[in-house]
């Protein structure tokens, strides 16, 4: 293919340095295998959007779901941003030791989920209850009705996170095509189940599905780590845990913040009206395969690169010049977005349930979603250099900044419904990547003068 090119471009492409050509490597198998989840996930919506619509029991659904992903996410952002560059560094040093870590990991995971899907499980169980969500009729029906389906996923997600972290590390990506396993799993559901009249039963297809499909995920991302039987090697833990604890516990605290994001949005949408939830769903779905197709690539590619580089100085000038090109890149996207939401929402959704109005509504949304774009890429190459470096405080700030100016905003725009939470979230971004820029700007400022 390069026999292809003009000899200029053959020539500069052969100059690009060791670390650019394997984030570029890293780059595009990610991107290869995100394509294809994305697609078979814009499938699955095209099915929920045909046989719910925006009806109140996609709102109880979602509920449940979004909170039982909250902890799973947390989870899997903490360990993939800490464990990467330490595995990183200990396989180059002692491979044997990190293996062992590797495999110790696993079951103390799967302890951890089955005890956080256990307390959220009641927990929201208990608030759905006591008509402390804003659901009621239908939409708390489908709540209470999924939560025994939808809490084991965590327990599921738990181990699933140790096993894609230990594939990140060593540079392959195959873990992220798997991540669609829940959509097809929800996708045979709604094709197959015989649906009843019920509306507690007319939930359970989403929310059976949802399960089979996490369990369908963790097995095989077991089967591609080559897992084999582990017992729980509480000394192999203790002897790593120094070393990780204070990245750890900073990371999750930055995660816990960054993530409320989606809590304040789920809470707040649900007290807008019917509906709200389900369109902001919808339009978040379809930016997902946006952020997706970009965000994931730039991470799970960049992560393992900026770990190998030993000089910060180094690092920040290569994650610099990646963060501009990304933003860029999502300047294009973001005008593309706006000229296209309103056909593509008609084009997938607008059927069955899903009316015209809907399609106003939501395109309106994902427009205003599209202008985070590229805020959201910068800010993804930054925090991928940070978790490099071990300086996860610089995050915890920088989130604890953007999720304030999100609240305040959502606060403000509370009467433009489901806009008004997408304005909201495009100023939580813009704000992170700013005070990203700034805190990590400075100390290498101060570090190339005393060199």
């Amino acid at each position: 293919m390069l026999g292809l090119l003009p000899s200029a471009w053959r020539d500069r492409l052969r100059q690009v340095s060791g670390s650019n050509k394997a984030i570029l490597r890293g780059m595009g198998w990610v991107a290869v295998f995100l394509l294809v989840a994305k697609l078979i996930a814009a499938g699955k919506e095209m099915l929920v959007a045909y046989r719910y619509g925006t009806s109140p029991v996609v709102d109880g659904y979602l509920f449940v779901f979004n909170l039982a992903q909250w902890p799973t996410s947390v989870f899997f952002s903490v360990i993939s941003f800490v464990l990467i560059p330490y595995l990183v560094r200990l396989r180059t040093d002692n491979p044997d030791e990190a293996c062992q870590l590797q495999k110790a990991l696993v079951p103390a995971a799967l302890g951890a989920g089955i005890g956080v899907s256990l307390l959220v499980g009641l927990g929201v169980w208990w608030l759905v209850r006591e008509d402390l969500t804003g659901l009621d009729g239908v939409g708390k029906a489908a709540a209470l009705a999924a939560i025994p389906w939808l809490a084991p996923t965590i327990a599921l997600a738990f181990p699933a996170a140790i096993y894609s972290t230990w594939l990140m590390s060593e540079r392959r990506h195959a873990n992220t095509l798997l991540e669609a396993m829940p959509a097809v799993g929800i996708a045979l559901c709604l094709i197959y189940w015989p649906f009843g009249a019920g509306a507690n039963g007319d939930v359970l297809p989403l929310a059976v599905g949802t399960l089979a499909g996490f369990l369908l995920q963790t097995v095989l991302l077991a089967r591609l780590a080559g897992s084999k039987a582990v017992t729980v090697t509480t000394v192999k833990l203790s002897a790593h845990w120094p070393a990780l604890r204070g990245a750890f516990s900073t990371m999750l605290l930055a995660q816990v913040v960054m993530t409320s994001s989606g809590l304040i949005d789920q809470f707040l949408a649900v007290r807008m009206g019917d509906g709200v939830l389900a369109r902001l769903s919808y339009a978040q779905r379809l930016m997902a395969l946006v952020l997706g197709l970009s965000a994931t690539v730039i991470g799970r590619a960049m992560l393992p690169v900026f770990s190998g580089v030993a000089d910060p100085r180094q690092s920040f000038a290569l994650a610099k010049r990646w963060a501009w090109s990304c933003a860029l890149a999502g300047l294009a996207g973001m005008l593309l977005m706006a000229l296209l939401a309103r056909p593509l929402v008609a084009l997938l959704f607008e059927r069955g349930a899903f009316s015209e109005n809907d399609t106003q509504a939501v395109s309106l949304v994902l427009v205003i979603l599209g202008v985070q774009l590229p805020f959201y890429l910068a800010n993804i190459v930054l925090v991928q250099w940070i978790g490099a470096i071990g300086k996860p405080a610089w995050l915890l700030v920088a989130v604890s900044s953007g999720l304030l100016a999100k609240f305040v905003s959502a606060i403000a725009l509370f009467d433009f419904g489901a806009a008004g939470l997408a304005g909201a979230t495009v100023i939580m971004y813009t704000v992170t990547t700013g005070v990203i820029y700034i805190i990590s700007h400075r100390p290498l400022q101060r570090m190339r003068r005393r060199f």
